[in-house]
């Protein structure tokens, strides 16, 4: 992905995940599988990054992850301590 080598699944995922629960207020791993025709363990999945998924990164991408967070400022970022969704 151009812009995004070196960064690894478990850094995207952790910054996805970040997204949903507080920039998409209410959204639910569940609600994205739904959106995306998968399951919410994929979501979940993705989320750890222990799952690559582009279909998934693209609901993220479509929804303003990188509105909310250019991709150059991706490195760096201080995650929130968070409970799971």
């Amino acid at each position: 992905m151009c812009g995004m080598q070196g960064i690894s699944n478990e850094y995207i995922g952790a910054v996805c995940h970040e997204f949903r629960r507080y920039q998409c207020k209410g959204v639910t791993q569940t609600d994205v599988a739904h959106d995306c025709g998968l399951s919410r363990e994929a979501v979940s999945r993705f989320e750890r990054g222990s799952l690559p998924n582009s279909l998934i990164f693209m609901w993220y991408i479509k929804h303003g992850i990188f509105d909310w967070l250019p991709i150059d400022k991706w490195r760096g970022f201080q995650f929130s301590i968070y409970e799971s969704d």
